[in-house]
């Protein structure tokens, strides 16, 4: 018998070790602790001892009759903040009574279980790793294996032949212990309960709990219409192996990622600062690259222009002629004609160019009246010829001074028609 209830406690523990140890990785279960964020839940086991009172439920009106010591020793394994498995062994002494003779009698007994327990202030309140006092309900099954019932079977050897009070007659077992086993009696228990937990530190809690057993009808020797009923009030102690708390993955991942995002952000202003200040560093070569190439495109504008300019100028002075007239003539003569016609060969090829025709007299011959009749004369007759080449009219302007000129040191010089390029 013992080593079937050795084998049923063993199966118990090991299925509900394995059951605990694949709740033990569910991420769901690493709850933070409500009083500091860098801690969380961490599964752990303890061992526990108690003592205390049992209370055999009888006949009796009388509780200390029935009042017999108490011991456990169990060991919990909290794989959730507010779950956890518990089993054990424990027992010690159970009494029972026959009423006629008024009698009580003591057996032994030692009780194998395994405990599902609930803590209530982590189940409603969330995890707390400094909470004092916690409150926790369980409910469980066990095996119980009694002994040591000579009390009893002494007491039926005794008192054979009484009259039994239910029926007047006396009979054999007259005690009334229909269900007198001997020399070991053993049964499945129902057990459940209440208990308060005091944490003294992060490894230590004392205990207090109450709890009630369901025991077969034969555990007493004696029948009946219900259970026997056993109730314990215990007091004790229970050393945790480890901390009930470990470095929050949680928070460390949080703290992970507010750093990879830091520095995510910080990389990214770096690369935006960086881009930025590849950008203007682009703009700024593209602007002094577009500035230099600017200036040397007015440098060469401007040289252009000047050499524009200067052939131009040049042009004006090698194309630009004096025609000049015989007294009192307005007639070009040939060798004047000669000039004339470079003049009209440049602006023919040049096109963009002008002419300015202006004529003049010579005051030491005649009056000033027929000298601006004759420096009209002789600026017309140019300008005709001019025309008369294919020069269009819109590009001569012409004129006549009269005498007003007198520019030339001798008269010969003032009988003159000066052709100047624009």
């Amino acid at each position: 018998m013992t080593k079937k209830i050795t084998l049923l406690f063993v199966a118990l523990c090991c299925s509900i070790s394995l059951f605990a140890q694949g709740a033990e990785g569910d991420v769901k279960y690493r709850q933070q602790s409500k009083t500091d964020e860098t801690v969380e839940f961490r599964p752990h086991w303890d061992l526990q001892l108690q003592g205390g009172a049992a209370y055999t439920l009888s006949e009796s009106s009388s509780l200390a009759d029935f009042l017999s010591p108490a011991a456990y020793l169990s060991t919990t394994y909290k794989f959730h903040p507010a779950m956890g498995v518990r089993f054990g062994v424990g027992g010690w002494q159970a009494k029972g009574i026959v009423l006629i003779p008024n009698e009580i009698y003591k057996f032994n007994f030692v009780q194998a279980h395994a405990d599902y327990k609930l803590d209530l202030n982590s189940l409603f309140g969330g995890f707390n790793h400094r909470r004092v006092c916690s409150v926790y309900v369980f409910a469980g099954i066990g095996y119980n294996y009694a002994f040591n019932n000579d009390e009893a079977v002494a007491l039926q050897a005794r008192h054979k032949g009484f009259s039994c009070p239910s029926c007047g007659y006396g009979h054999e077992g007259s005690a009334h212990l229909e269900y007198l086993w001997e020399p070991s009696r053993s049964s499945f228990v129902g057990r459940a309960g209440l208990g308060l937990d005091f944490r003294v530190s992060d490894y230590v809690s004392l205990n207090l709990e109450g709890n009630a057993n369901a025991l077969s009808d034969h555990f007493n020797s004696k029948r009946a219409s219900h259970f026997d009923w056993q109730f314990n009030l215990l007091a004790g102690v229970s050393i945790r192996f480890g901390k009930n708390h470990q470095p929050s993955q949680a928070y460390a991942d949080r703290v992970a990622a507010e750093e990879a995002a830091r520095l995510a952000a910080e990389r990214l202003a770096a690369e935006k600062a960086a881009a930025e200040k590849a950008e203007a560093e682009r703009l700024a070569a593209e602007k002094a690259a577009a500035a230099e190439r600017e200036a040397k495109a007015k440098a060469a504008r401007e040289l252009a222009e000047m050499k524009r300019i200067n052939e131009r100028n040049a042009n004006i002075a090698a194309h630009s002629n004096k025609v000049y007239f015989t007294i009192g003539s307005a007639k070009i003569r040939e060798v004047e004609a000669e000039k004339v016609k470079a003049l009209i060969e440049f602006l023919t090829a040049n096109p963009d160019y002008r002419v300015a025709v202006v004529g003049y007299a010579d005051k030491f011959t005649g009056s000033a009246n027929t000298n601006m009749a004759l420096s009209e004369k002789r600026a017309a007759a140019v300008k005709k010829q001019l025309i008369e080449a294919g020069i269009a009219e819109n590009r001569i302007d012409s004129d006549y001074k009269g005498e007003t000129g007198n520019f030339g040191e001798k008269p010969a010089d003032n009988r003159v028609v000066i052709c100047t390029l624009e």
